[in-house]
């Protein structure tokens, strides 16, 4: 048994010495600062080492492959610049110190002394630099705004996310995502691990944080293929196995490039993590492709060769390419929650996890953070006028409350009514995660509730919708309410309306009854008169009756006259038809 142990310090500033000056000859006014880049790095290296320790925890783990990121971090930083100053070399140093050293720890006091550390180590060494320039907080490096990695400022970086954002949520996943400044700096971290060769991310954080999101927003920025198992009730080792020989033939022979995003629940049996951590460490999974699989993996993989103008033809070479394109290729992106109780022991299991990945500890949000979300998911949310009219909210005891989401809120304690209720939102969400803690370590409690960002989501989704609901039921009263207010005011203007008519009514009516009454007395008057002419009637009938009686009495004897003259009539009648012509002509 050979124990290999890491260089000591005399060796590290040997080696990596040579590699910063052949990286200097890029800049010839920047020659002389070699000796003082790799004595910061390698200072800063070993006080890093020495300060957090795996017992600690599983990913304090710092190795001189640390050393070796640093310098390809900043070697691909500078590598098409066409000058460099003092300053910006210093800020790109201190950039990929905070990447590879920082974000990996879990306390924000351990953070602090990074970060102090790193500055010290940069007044230290760097002499004839202005550090306050240097130095100055935020460091944001990106390949997004231009062709090259450079330096990027907030704002920008997020209106171009902000932009990119709505077309992932078209093509991709319609999740919503804040872009506040810790997500900021997450999706910056995997980018960077993304874009270099072998670049696995390990991504430790509470459930709902973000990390699968950021993960597949990244990998489609950068145009990598996004893969995922589909595990089941009846996924098995056989079944993982398959993924693997798809996932790999795409990457070594199709020529894909995809990020493989796997979450610690996907890890069914250990299998699974021994699996990607051989495929880690050595870019092939021992026993993967045998027998029929490896001779068509072979052949498909010569048959790749010869069209991109390799000519391999011993299989040995053919495989060393093979998994030589898969570890250029294929980018891992392991997404765990340190609340397991696994997590612990994964340094000592998976060592390859902490080996060949870039930690990015997550966490849990903080208050900024949850204030910013808070705030940006209740924009919508219909507060009234109480906004506009003024007034104070967060005053005595609600101060404290209030100042924990002050940053989100433009630093004010005692802000508007959104802010108090982001305020009473975020501190819900605090006392039900401390009241699970204090509930997990009393001793009569054998299961736990673990408090997540995602817990905080669905809070903040459940209460706008009751204020939603309840708005909506208020608004349908209002409604109803407004309804009856209109009808009983419309009814007033028709009664008013009526009044008006009534008394133009009554003038018609006063009119009116003037005329009855003169028409009435006419008519009174024509009655009298018509009873007087009804008596001359009367007497009139009376003396008519009397002169048909005698009309009468002398009818009778007309006709008594007449039917004693008619037999003489009709006889001189007759007579007169005998007489002939010859007599009249005589009596003429």
């Amino acid at each position: 048994l050979i124990l290999v142990d890491f260089p000591e310090k005399d060796s590290l500033l040997q080696i990596y010495s040579t590699f910063n000056r052949g990286m200097m000859k890029l800049f010839p006014n920047l020659k002389g600062e070699t000796e003082a880049l790799t004595n910061a790095m390698v200072e800063l290296y070993c006080a890093t080492q020495s300060k957090f320790t795996p017992d600690m925890q599983p990913q304090y783990f710092f190795s001189p492959r640390e050393l070796s990121r640093w310098v390809r971090g900043i070697y691909e930083a500078v590598v098409e610049m066409d000058s460099l100053t003092r300053e910006e070399l210093v800020r790109i140093w201190t950039h990929e110190a905070l990447r590879l050293f920082c974000d990996r720890l879990v306390e924000s006091e351990e953070r602090d002394w990074c970060e102090e550390t790193i500055d010290n180590m940069a007044r230290k060494h760097f002499a004839g630099v202005d550090h306050q320039k240097a130095l100055e907080r935020p460091l944001y490096y990106s390949t997004w705004l231009s062709k090259d990695t450079r330096q990027v400022g907030r704002d920008e970086l997020k209106e171009f996310l902000k932009a990119r954002l709505s077309v992932f949520y078209e093509e991709e996943l319609d999740v919503p995502l804040v872009i506040f400044d810790e997500v900021l700096e997450h999706i910056l971290r995997i980018d960077r691990v993304l874009r270099q060769p072998m670049g696995h991310c390990l991504l430790v954080g509470d459930s709902g944080a973000g990390k699968t999101v950021l993960s597949k927003f990244v990998s489609w920025m950068n145009g990598l293929s996004i893969f995922q198992i589909k595990a089941h009730s009846k996924y098995d080792l056989d079944d993982f196995n398959e993924d693997l020989r798809s996932v790999m033939r795409r990457v070594g022979i199709d020529g894909e490039k995809i990020c493989f995003i796997f979450d610690e629940s996907n890890a069914l049996g250990s299998g699974f993590l021994e699996a990607m951590n051989a495929l880690l460490a050595s870019g092939e999974v021992p026993g993967l492709f045998e027998g029929d699989d490896y001779t068509a993996l072979i052949n498909g993989f010569r048959d790749s060769a010869n069209r991109s103008g390799m000519i391999v033809d011993n299989e040995e070479d053919l495989w060393r390419n093979f998994t030589s394109v898969v570890q250029r290729n294929l980018h891992v992106v392991f997404t765990m929650n340190p609340s397991g109780g696994e997590w612990k022991n994964r340094s000592t299991t998976s060592p390859a996890l902490f080996n060949r990945c870039v930690v990015d500890w997550f966490g849990t949000w903080s208050p900024k953070a949850m204030g910013e979300v808070g705030k940006e998911f209740t924009m919508r949310l219909d507060v009234g006028d109480a906004e506009s009219v003024g007034g104070s909210w967060g005053i005595g005891g609600g101060e404290a409350i209030m100042s924990e989401v002050a940053d989100a809120f433009g630093g004010a304690v005692s802000g508007g009514l959104r802010q108090a209720v982001v305020a009473a939102l975020v501190d819900v969400h605090n006392t039900a995660k401390s009241l699970a803690e204090d509930y997990a370590q009393s001793s009569s409690n054998s299961t736990r509730t673990f408090m997540s960002p995602r817990d905080y989501l669905a809070l903040i989704h459940n209460f706008s919708e009751s204020v939603r609901e309840m708005r909506e039921q208020i608004e349908d009263e209002q409604l109803h309410v407004n309804a009856g207010l209109m009808k009983l005011q419309q009814t007033q203007e028709n009664v008013a309306e009526l009044k008006i008519s009534l008394g133009a009514k009554k003038t018609e009516l006063r009119s009116k009854e003037e005329l009855a009454n003169e028409k009435l007395q006419q008519m009174v008057g024509d009655q009298k008169e018509a009873e007087v002419r009804k008596d001359e009637a009367e007497i009139m009938s009376a003396e008519v009756s009397k002169q048909s009686e005698k009309i009468s009495l002398r009818k009778a004897e007309a006709q008594r006259d007449l039917n004693e003259a008619e037999p003489a009539l009709r006889d001189a009648q007759a007579a007169v038809k005998g007489i002939r012509k010859r007599d009249l002509d005589e009596v003429r």
